[in-house]
């Protein structure tokens, strides 16, 4: 095994023995619960060992075994103190260890009539005997094997709801064999366990405690950070009544740690806190202070030589350019990328599964947005990403991180251009579903809400199937996305997801053409009461244009008068989607408002058509075949009608231009890929010869 590999173990250890240690000592007179949790041997005494020998002479230590036939761990205590009278003496000290777990075992013997596993009988005393730990103001330490602490929060909530924190140990493999240890006991670094269970008042208790000693130790630095973070997570959960006020502490604790840990030379701790300080920033949303411990942190971990720290870092500042919308998007993407590619240098899928799968699931999601580089290539390797991740991920050990993949893999298939649009859209809706196995409205709410929206769209682009029956599921999709996503709860989401809906309603076969408009356009207007220019241009912009199309399309009202409201929407969608900002909506948009100047029943005609072919003319530019086949289809059937309508030029060479246009249509809308949209070409060109034949 490589010297570095033990010292990414140790990384892992040191973070959560520093925690242990803090608690123990900050815990004296007070009953604490603290799980630690390793592979039960010689590593496991050695950690035992050394936190017993470091907290003497001040806090005595006490070891108790289970009883195996009889595991009450209320039981075992009682028997210690029998054992021990001066822990029952006012204000006495101590530190308890509780081992045994490890023996226990998982199956029933055919001669015991009890009918229970010693383990089932360990989980019903922890969850029933909760209150009667109260008589024991100490802390104490249980230590149970990995796969009971994964079955504890389950089998005894009760209990596992009184923690004051989990320690996860991973024993270093034996150096002679070359083994590395990828057992279940691999612990996350890059999101260690904030063990935020102890209220902040008794937090606050346990530093003055820790600070009437005058004791300046690694555990106190830590116990520091336990309670910048629970100021915070006030911030955070809006329980705060003095926003200001509860940054500034939990900063200002952060500060403390960081002083206390540069005293005792404590740089990996450093490092760590540093981290914490950042998400904190980034969680808050202050972003202008978030790069400076970020790139500390990073600083730290290279000059300690530490890779381990190091990939943390870099995940973190991945993120953080991936969410940032100062500056340039483009370049900031580029960064996220070149950071996660870098962590993964040290994430290696044998070494560190679920670090490995979550960078390549931000990976991912930074080049499904890229802005640089061949947008089909992207959407590739956005793909491989994802599935590179789901290879780690399952429903069974990871529901919430498989659903999320499955979610985004879903929207990678929608955006991609190469293969076919149809068996795109079927991978995406199949992924999506998958996705809701776990997303439930009563589980995530957030999430089912989200993925309900996004198989909506899924649907509503839906080429197989029934062209009505797949409009109607995308809108039953987005109303139960509603359901959710309010105007009071979630304003911004609640008027994509009106957004997605009205589009769905103008698309819609079944029930009043005109009724089904008017729908659209309520929900489109009920959209921008939200989505305004300032605050969301892009969305603004995107609605504006959907609105133009829905008025461009309505029945009702003067026929006239809706095509110039359709010309007005598109008009402003353009001031935001430029063609250097945003080249395909730019595209899109041109393409929609030549449509609109096609039919435009006001103004003079002839013109009216010229300024269509320009504007088709102009989205073509954009719009090729190679990167966007379907759009370039679509603009060359609708430059193919405005040839035929042209009233300048020489006709017969106009018609000519019209059949050219509508046969390199032809050439992506098949029969078997675009049935619908091939019919109404053919339809178009035919017409095209019909008028050829009279010219």
């Amino acid at each position: 095994m490589l010297n570095s590999e033990i010292a990414n173990y140790q990384s892992i250890n040191e973070d959560s023995y520093d925690g242990l240690v803090s608690l123990i000592e900050a815990s004296q007179g007070v009953l604490s619960l603290l799980i630690a949790s390793c592979k039960p041997g010689d590593f496991q005494t050695q950690i035992i060992n050394r936190y017993e020998a470091e907290l003497a002479p001040h806090i005595p230590s006490y070891r108790v075994v289970l009883n195996q036939k009889e595991p009450s761990l209320r039981a075992a205590l009682e028997q210690l103190v029998n054992d021990y009278p001066e822990l029952k003496a006012p204000h006495a000290s101590g530190a308890i260890t509780v081992t045994g777990t490890e023996a226990l075992r998982d199956s029933v013997s055919q001669a015991d009539s009890n009918h229970q596993s010693e383990l089932s009988r360990f989980f019903g005393y922890l969850q029933w005997t909760r209150e009667g730990l109260r008589e024991f103001p100490f802390p104490i330490v249980l230590w149970v094997t990995p796969n009971i602490l994964s079955r504890l929060s389950l089998e005894a909530p009760d209990f596992w709801s009184w923690r004051s924190g989990v320690f996860r140990f991973v024993s270093p493999a034996v150096p002679e064999t070359g083994v590395v240890n990828t057992t279940e006991e691999s612990s996350l670094l890059i999101e260690p366990e904030r063990r935020l269970s102890l209220p902040l008042d008794e937090l606050l208790e346990q530093v003055e405690n820790l600070e009437k000693q005058a004791r300046e130790t690694p555990a106190l630095a830590t116990l520091y950070n336990r309670v910048a973070n629970a100021y915070a997570n006030l911030v955070k959960t809006r329980q705060a009544q003095d926003y200001s006020q509860q940054i500034d502490r939990a900063i200002h604790f952060f500060d403390r740690s960081l002083a206390l840990q540069e005293k005792l030379n404590l740089r990996q701790a450093q490092s760590d806190t540093l981290l914490q300080l950042g998400d904190i920033y980034r969680d808050l949303g202050l972003w202008e202070r978030v790069f400076e411990p970020y790139q500390q942190s990073l600083e730290i971990a290279r000059n300690l030589k530490d890779r381990l720290r190091e990939a943390a870092a870099l995940g973190r500042l991945g993120n953080l350019y991936q969410q940032y919308r100062q500056g340039d998007r483009a370049s900031n993407l580029e960064r996220a990328i070149a950071y996660f590619t870098a962590a993964l240098t040290v994430y290696t899928r044998d070494a560190f599964p679920e670090n490995w799968a979550a960078t390549q699931n931000n990976l991912a999601n930074a080049y499904l947005y890229r802005i640089r580089g061949e947008k089909a290539q992207n959407i590739e390797l956005a793909i491989g990403y994802f599935t590179a991740a789901l290879s780690v991920y399952s429903p069974e050990a990871f529901p919430e991180y498989w659903a999320m993949t499955q979610n985004n893999l879903a929207i990678a298939y929608t955006y991609r251009i190469r293969g076919e649009r149809a068996d795109n859209i079927e991978v995406a809706i199949a992924s999506y579903t998958a996705a809701l196995t776990v997303y439930t409205r009563d589980t995530f709410p957030e999430n089912w809400a989200a993925t309900q929206n996004n198989l909506g769209e899924a649907y509503r682009n839906r080429i197989r199937g029934e062209k009505a029956e797949n409009i109607e599921v995308a809108i039953a999709s987005y109303t139960a996305a509603l359901s959710v996503r309010t105007r009071e709860a979630f304003p911004e989401q609640w008027a994509r997801t009106q957004n997605n809906l009205a589009t769905a309603y103008s698309n819609r076969i079944r029930g009043e053409k005109a009724e089904n408009i008017e729908v659209a356009i309520a929900s489109y207007t009920a959209a921008l009461s939200v989505l305004t220019r300032d605050a969301f241009p892009q969305d603004w912009a995107l609605t504006q244009n959907n609105l133009g199309v829905a008025y461009f399309d309505r029945i009702r009202g003067d026929k006239a008068e809706n095509i110039e409201v359709a010309i007005a929407s598109y008009t402003a969608a353009l001031t935001v989607r430029t063609r250097e900002a945003f080249p395909e909506q730019w595209a899109m948009t041109q393409n929609n408002l030549a449509n609109a100047y096609c039919e435009r029943i006001r103004g003079d005609k002839a013109e009216n058509i010229e300024l269509a072919i320009a504007y088709f003319t102009a989205a073509l530019s954009v719009l090729t075949r190679d990167a966007f086949p379907e759009y370039w289809a679509l603009t060359q059937n609708n430059l193919g009608e405005a040839y035929r309508k042209r009233i300048r030029g020489d006709k017969a060479e106009n018609i000519e231009v019209a059949i050219a246009s509508f046969t390199a249509a032809l050439s992506v809308y098949t029969r078997e890929a675009f049935p619908e949209q091939w019919d109404q070409t053919q339809n178009n060109l035919a017409t095209a010869y019909s008028d050829r034949i009279r010219a």
